[in-house]
């Protein structure tokens, strides 16, 4: 059952085959608002005034074709502006309602349109009492225009017969603005109430089922299953760090968020090599690796982060560095000689605990300054 609302995938997918949202009320209603300005501020008189010039200037002696192309140009002087307002409002409108998407797909021939079983399901459609209560309002209203009309303008007009020129245009200009807002009034609810029914229509048609949602979600997005898992694997240490690590003479720490390991010749004490640089929960497996193998970790804060951000993975000690590492290690061969030298007598257990050198906190002793 189709009980979920549609996702911005469907809605995209179903606009390319044009069913998108269009509310012919709404497109109607811009329509005639964009015709009745361009008719107040883009026609111009002087077309009419110069087919009637031309007509008595040449004593009415016009041949039929000839003034049925004056008459053409003036008539098309007056009515392109309007019908050019009009479709730039009709094309406008249907975009801003259809998110400016086209609908490419829509030119195909589809032969389920003609079925007349659809046609007949249609006519008892929530669509169809749909249009047929607006058709109603929409007559409804066009009486109640007459009305008022009547009422509030027909004075006026029948007393311009008594007025200058001047004035009676002057009265029909204000009739015809305020005719156009009492028009727009009576129009406006109807159609803002017809665009968001229909609205409502077009989602309720576009509901979709929740096995459809999340299969969605799983092509776009991809299976959350398959993505905690591939995150698990690229968190896990692979064998080659694991391999640097057991390689590593120490493990520079900031306390748990890097880890970098440090790798030093016996015989070059002075070649300080970068063996791994992680960051994140992997340096923190790192660092737990470490100390299960037994290799110091040092937790010094600035050396750790200026050798991270420093230098990189298989790499050299920046030459700044150098001095600062080899007093950790050192201070780490000092603690290793203290504990060798330690009699076996003072801890009974000091014979079976592992050859290496403890870890080190942020509690440990730190390396000397100089």
């Amino acid at each position: 059952m189709k009980t979920e609302k549609p996702t911005p995938h469907r809605l995209l997918k179903e606009s390319k085959k044009g069913k998108s949202f269009v509310s012919r009320d709404l497109a109607g209603l811009t329509v005639l608002v964009a015709g009745l300005v361009a008719m107040t501020t883009m026609i111009s008189s002087r077309a009419l005034h110069g087919f009637y010039r031309g007509m008595a200037e040449r004593g009415f002696s016009l041949t039929p074709a000839e003034a049925a192309w004056q008459a053409t140009v003036a008539f098309l002087w007056i009515a392109v502006p309007v019908g050019a307002a009009a479709i730039v409002a009709a094309v406008l409108i249907s975009l801003v309602q259809s998110r400016g998407v086209i609908a490419a797909e829509a030119v195909r021939i589809d032969l389920a349109r003609v079925n007349p079983i659809s046609g007949f399901k249609n006519l008892f459609s929530l669509k169809t009492i749909k249009g047929l209560v607006t058709a109603v309002l929409y007559l409804l209203a066009g009486i109640i225009f007459a009305v008022l009309a009547w009422k509030l303008f027909a004075p006026s007009l029948f007393a311009q017969v008594q007025m200058p020129d001047k004035a009676a245009g002057a009265l029909w200009y204000s009739v015809g603005w305020r005719s156009t807002a009492l028009l727009l009034a009576v129009l406006s609810p109807i159609a803002l109430a017809a665009a968001f029914v229909e609205y409502r229509l077009y989602i309720r048609e576009m509901r979709m089922e929740k096995h459809e949602v999340k299969q969605e979600h799983k092509d776009h997005n991809g299976n959350p299953e398959i993505k905690q898992r591939r995150r698990q694997i690229g968190e896990e240490l692979s064998a080659q760090v694991q391999s640097d690590i057991a390689g590593s003479s120490m493990i520079l720490a900031n306390p748990t968020h890097i880890a970098v390991g440090i790798f030093v010749h016996p015989d070059y004490p002075g070649l300080q090599f970068v063996s791994l640089r992680e960051r994140g929960n992997r340096a923190r497996k790192v660092i737990a690796f470490a100390e299960r193998l037994g290799i110091p970790v040092v937790r010094d804060i600035p050396v750790a982060r200026a050798v991270y951000f420093k230098a990189r993975r298989y790499q050299f000690v920046p030459a700044e560095l150098v001095t600062p590492i080899a007093r950790i290690l050192m201070w780490l061969k000092d603690i290793e000689r203290n504990h060798a030298e330690a009699p076996s007598d003072s801890d009974p257990s000091a014979d079976s605990a592992p050859d290496a050198t403890p870890d080190l906190d942020d509690t440990s002793p730190r390396p000397p300054a100089g």
